[in-house]
Formats: structure tokens, sequence, C-alpha cells
């Protein structure tokens, strides 16, 4: 089968043996038919994809190449010829023939979302760790490509980003806050606007007896919200805040509950 790899570099195997696919437009073609699911994909769209907004005039002619090209490499490594299809509405990846990382990581999530609604944490947690190990790198790293695929890429790594959130959070919940505040402070550096991971990094500090650092990760969240976006915080933040205050924040079952149950809405999305 082929294995389409877009979470990271693009990287393409045939079982376990690598197929170079160093082409520019050969790679963001190929990462268009992974990325649409065994869905065809229609001309206009692979030229946005492979070209961008300013595709040569020939760029019809020029696909044609570029899937010739593709076929061959893909036919060297064994695949038979009907693994790029032909279609009236576009070209595709039939969906039995190939797999992708994408789709292995949101199944996870997905079975993530299972456990949690079933009451199991921990195997929540260990599926949100197993879906996130399959990153190599920002999504199409360095595939460069039109709009379409800019897209793409970032509504996959908004998903990463949720992801690790509510794993993270799940830690703190599990009792490992002492273990996730390093990983949250390089969450919440690469993600400075997001309140939910700041609050997520003050309720481990909290936990871990650290009650003026996890005050002062708010305070600098607030600052920033109001610096670059001319905003306030939301409800959370500032909820987050007084019960830290009061020093109101417990450890029961009933409030882990809670939080599970807002995390499962979130993994939702």
């Amino acid at each position: 089968m082929l294995q389409v790899s877009v979470l990271g570099p693009l990287e393409v195997t045939v079982g376990e043996r690598p197929v170079p696919v160093t082409a520019q437009r050969a790679a963001r073609f190929l990462a268009a038919l992974a990325l649409a699911g065994g869905k065809p994909v229609g001309v206009p769209r692979l030229v946005d994809c492979v070209w961008g907004d300013r595709p040569p005039a020939t760029a019809e002619a020029q696909l044609q190449t570029v899937v010739w090209r593709l076929r061959a490499r893909l036919a060297e490594a064994g695949l038979p010829a009907g693994t790029i299809v032909r279609r009236p509405a576009g070209y595709l990846l039939p969906e039995a023939a190939f797999s992708t990382d994408i789709l292995r990581f949101r199944q996870d999530v997905h079975a993530a979302r299972a456990e949690l609604a079933g009451g199991r944490p921990d195997q929540a947690a260990d599926l949100l760790r197993t879906a996130l190990g399959r990153w190599r790198g920002p999504a199409l790293l360095g595939i460069g490509g039109g709009a379409a695929l800019a897209a793409a890429a970032e509504r996959m790594e908004e998903e990463r980003q949720r992801a690790h959130e509510q794993c993270a959070r799940l830690d703190v919940l599990r009792g490992r806050h002492h273990a996730v505040s390093a990983e949250l402070r390089e969450l919440v550096g690469l993600y400075p606007l997001r309140e939910s991971l700041s609050c997520t990094l003050a309720l481990a500090l909290y936990r871990s007896g650290r009650q003026g650092d996890a005050l002062g990760v708010l305070r600098r969240t607030r600052d920033r919200l109001r610096d670059r976006l001319g905003m306030d915080p939301g409800r959370e933040l500032a909820a987050v805040e007084q019960a830290i205050l009061r020093q109101s924040i417990g450890f029961s079952a009933a409030e882990n509950r809670l939080e599970l149950r807002q995390i499962e809405r979130a993994l939702e999305g």
C-alpha cells in the first residue's frame, strides 16, 4: 500500500520502502490527492495547489506531465498503474490503495474521545500521546504551493494544537502537573494568545504549589491580549484567576469529572 505522510515534510513509502518524490510539483499534487481522502480533486484546484495564484498558461498540460512522471515513479516502487486515477471530476487516489498519517492521527483522537466518554481518562491520554507522536514537524513542511494546501496545513496544525492542549490538561487532572509544566510553558510560548493553554498552565502551577507563578501566567496573558488584540480575556481565564485567588480549586473526583466533560467537548471541536 502507498503511504503518504503529511505531518511534517512529505514522505512517501510503499511498505517499508521510501519512494523519493523530490520534485515540488509532484509533491504538491500527491499531497492534494492524499488529503482528499479518496475523493476526486478537480483540475482547477490541483493547479492552485501546484502553482498557487500565478499558474502558467500551460498549467493543465504541465499537470499531465506531473501525473505521468509520478505514475512512473510509483510503478518503479511496485504499485499498479491505477494508483492515480483520472475521473471526469478530476484525479484521485482510491481509498483502498493508500493511507495517511493524518488519518491515523484523527482516528487516535476519535478513539481518545470515546475513552473519555467511557470515563477512562488514562487511556484517553495515552491515545492522544500516540496521536501526537505521529507528527514529525509542521504539517506539509517545506512543500509550498497555493492557498488550498496552506489552508489544509493550517487546519491540521489547529488539530494538533487542540490535541496537545487537551492531552496536557488530562495530565494535569491525572496528577502529572509537575511533569507537564515545562511542556505547557513551551506551548504557551508557541501560542501566547490561546487563553485555554494559559489556564491549563496556571492550573498545573497552582497544583504544584506555585500560586504566584500561576497568577503571573494569567496576568501576562491578559496583558498580551490587550496589547496585541485590544481585547479583554474570556470567562475561563477570569474564572481560573478568581479560583486561584480564593484557593478554591479542588482535587475532588466530581471536579475532575466536570473538567473531563469540558475536554471531551473540546476534542469534538
